[in-house]
């Protein structure tokens, strides 16, 4: 088990480290929303992003640092309007190479409290239907599946169902 690494909130100076992290975890699964080297935003894109984040009452980004290097990342994106303000939805990314460490678990740990502090009831997510590593992560952690999105990826000339899960809290 490696706990040299640090999980701390990202700020628009991790934007340069943030957009090679994505390109390169893009790369070594087909379970995220872009493959290697297609996650194209520009940086000032990504910095607003994350300050947008930063200043959000419900929404965050952390990181998980190795070294200085983007081991992994954890995104709760909140809903604006009012009716719809206390659910947010959830993805996660790791480092293949840091696979099976539990580090997945504990920014999902990490995400759940600030989840609570911003007070947000509902964390939705979708994730590829054979992505088994991951549902299995997520129903350790307590998201129950609520459906099944159609066709909701387009990966390697092929259409895959999500399964959409939530967790309240």
């Amino acid at each position: 088990m490696n706990n040299t690494y640090i999980i701390r909130e990202a700020v628009p100076d991790d934007a340069e480290k943030m957009i090679s992290y994505l390109n390169q975890v893009g790369g070594e699964s087909d379970n995220l929303l872009h493959g290697e080297n297609e996650f194209t935003v520009p940086i000032e894109g990504v910095k607003r992003k994350l300050a947008m984040s930063k200043d959000s009452e419900n929404s965050i980004v952390l990181i998980a640092l190795d070294n200085e290097q983007i081991i992994a990342r954890a995104e709760l994106e909140g809903y604006y309007p009012a009716r719809i303000r206390h659910r947010a939805k959830f993805s996660i990314s790791v480092r293949k190479d840091y696979w099976n460490q539990g580090i997945g678990s504990e920014m999902i740990k990490r995400v759940f409290e600030q989840a609570e502090k911003m007070k947000l009831r509902i964390i939705e997510l979708e994730v590829i239907s054979d992505n088994v590593r991951a549902i299995n992560l997520y129903h350790k952690m307590g998201f129950a599946d609520i459906g099944i999105y159609k066709d909701y990826f387009y990966v390697n000339a092929m259409f895959k169902d999500a399964i959409v899960m939530q967790k309240i809290l």
